[in-house]
């Protein structure tokens, strides 16, 4: 095996990607679904990246990532039943993996030198002309086989939690790829994915096997975090600093975050990295940022007179401050789950975008000791700011994933440290993470649906809230994306060349609504002249297609008349049309913003 500075060493009882996949397994009915999350991708796809990255360079040759350093995924662990793998644990990081190659293959197959033979044969073997993809799982072959041949799947009605999971998660590679990787080095990532991804690969006879959790969230950290800190307590002091922790980690096990992860994994690595790292880097293992995220608990040990960590005291004071920002971050969440959207919009918008590093920022606001009312104006203040990053960065297409977004946003917290909610105001004001202009004109496609149904529903509500009407859309699922435009090309004639540009301005921001699937089902095919009678009975932006809404609207007409925003009503609805909502909708965003 080839090495290079700081090799890494594996056994001889790994595996690669390669030989594991080569392979077939089967999942019994007894155990889990497919589970994983968005974050679970996007940490994985930044993981793989960042290692990769490390050691690649344009002038290396596509042999020499043979002498790569390999990339530990953990113990797969398997029963031998019938002469079949059956998967106990490792069928999340298989299917993620799967999910993965099969992206892999059809975004880059057409890459020169790109080794679409030797992936094919990882995602799946010809059995007598039947595809049998690696994963046996017979439910979920449909899904996998539409993935694989067309890059979507229509989710039926009855599907089980783990197909819906394998579209959202498939759709979520493309949203967080990492742009480092492009068509200049995806050969050689994909080598090396092949090579030097390696695994444990495990052989039981009991379905009874004490399994870890998969991609690493596990308590671990956590229990030895605590041994470490109460060992250093005097034994006068142990028992209190003891039940005070103890209480902390049963409060933060008790939170159900959507991205499936531990919250009080989370909540640690968010903490030290956004209060204590110096140095955020993810140049290699020894900084600050990737050491907290791998082994936060010899972090702090590594760091005890850092801290400030000394003597008995210390460690209690540790632990109070670990109390009160958990709480915190307790705090975020609760009011992320509880929707209220009157009083808590952008924390709720920029969760609803999936902004998995919004906690993080809050949180390193916070001074400790700080008021409730403090907190809050805070919250506000820096969810405010996030919405409109993101906001802004879906408006123009670029990404707003982990691996987008997590260093600048960690470097924003190490500024914001300490700071009151004055001093936080005003750097934002300075727009530390660079928000674009709004540019480009949005255009729906597969990948990015959900962003700009979140969208949309924003400035839906920034419309309503100004106009006294407030009615967040995405509290009320299940919402849709609506054409205003039908889909019949035929219906315009002469105003394209063909279908395809038909498409492309009815699939432009200007054409879209946001509004109850029901109506999508009902009225989605009907000519505008009809549609536009529906639409007064919906929520605000739609109402304002219609010229009814302009009488005997005070709160809408002074909202219009106080911004100058180009409202206007339409009898019929025009390419122009598109081309006029689209400028409006900019307008009600920069506007919202320039206040």
């Amino acid at each position: 095996m080839g090495t290079t500075n700081n090799s890494v060493f594996i056994d001889s009882k790994t595996f690669s990607l390669r030989e594991l996949f080569t392979d077939k397994f089967t999942v019994d009915f007894f155990q889990r679904e497919y589970v994983w999350g968005r974050k679970q991708i996007e940490d994985l796809i930044m993981d793989l990246t960042t290692e990769f990255m490390k050691q690649w360079s344009p002038d290396h040759a596509l042999k020499d990532v043979s002498s790569y350093d390999p990339y530990f995924m953990g113990e797969i662990v398997l029963s031998i039943k019938n002469g079949e793998n059956s998967v106990i644990d490792g069928q999340q990081r298989i299917t993620s993996l799967t999910l993965l190659l099969i992206y892999l293959l059809r975004n880059y197959r057409h890459v020169p030198s790109f080794p679409a033979g030797n992936v094919e044969n990882l995602i799946y073997s010809d059995s007598y002309g039947e595809y049998r993809f690696n994963l046996y799982i017979p439910e979920r072959q449909e899904c996998i086989y539409s993935l694989y041949q067309n890059g979507e799947y229509s989710v039926p009605a009855d599907a089980t939690p783990s197909v819906v999971n394998l579209v959202g998660r498939y759709n979520d590679i493309a949203e967080c790829w990492d742009k480092r990787i492009d068509e200049n080095n995806v050969v050689a990532f994909t080598y090396w994915l092949m090579g030097k991804i390696v695994f444990s690969k495990v052989w039981t006879n009991s379905d009874e096997f004490e399994t870890m959790n998969d991609r690493g969230l596990s308590l671990t950290q956590v229990e030895m975090l605590r041994s470490y800190l109460l060992a250093n307590i005097d034994a006068d002091a142990r028992p209190k600093a003891m039940e005070k922790f103890d209480r902390i980690i049963r409060e933060l096990s008790q939170i159900k975050l959507s991205s499936k992860s531990k919250a009080e994994f989370e909540f640690f690595k968010m903490y030290f990295r956004g209060h204590y790292a110096e140095d955020l880097s993810q140049s290699n293992n020894q900084t600050d940022f990737v050491r907290i995220g791998k082994e936060f608990h010899r972090w702090v040990s590594d760091n005890a007179k850092k801290l400030g960590l000394v003597k008995s005291s210390d460690y209690v004071a540790f632990i109070e401050r670990i109390e009160y920002f958990a709480r915190v971050y307790q705090k975020v969440i609760a009011m992320i789950q509880e929707r209220d959207t009157q009083k808590n919009l952008y924390l709720i918008v920029n969760s609803d975008y999936g902004f998995t590093m919004q906690p993080a920022v809050i949180m390193s606001a916070v001074h400790y000791g700080d008021s409730d009312s403090e907190i809050n104006d805070k919250i506000r203040v820096v969810s405010k700011y996030l919405t409109k990053v993101l906001t802004f960065r879906v408006w123009n297409h670029w990404q707003i994933s982990q691996s987008a977004l997590e260093a600048r946003s960690y470097e924003l917290c190490k500024v914001i440290r300490g700071m009151d909610c004055k001093a936080i105001k005003e750097y934002l004001d300075t727009d530390p993470l660079q928000a674009p202009a709004l540019e480009y004109t949005p255009t729906l496609n597969q990948q990015n649906r959900w962003r700009l149904s979140v969208m949309l529903s924003l400035i839906t509500e920034i419309v309503a809230v100004n106009s006294n009407q407030p009615d967040y859309m995405m509290n009320h699922p299940p919402v849709e994306i609506e054409h205003i435009w039908a889909n019949h090309f035929e219906d315009h004639p002469g105003e394209f060349r063909d279908k395809a540009e038909f498409d492309a301005v009815r699939n432009s921001i200007g054409d879209l609504l946001v509004l109850p699937k029901s109506f999508n089902s009902s009225y989605n095919d009907d000519p505008y002249e009809k549609k536009v009678e529906q639409y007064y009975s919906q929520n605000i932006l739609a109402q304002t297609l219609h010229k009814k809404k302009y009488e005997n609207n005070p709160g809408f007409v002074a909202y219009m008349k106080r911004t100058g925003i180009p409202f206007k009503p339409y009898d019929t609805f025009t390419k122009e049309s598109i081309s006029e909502r689209t400028a409006l909708y900019r307008k009600i965003l920069e506007e919202h913003w320039s206040v």
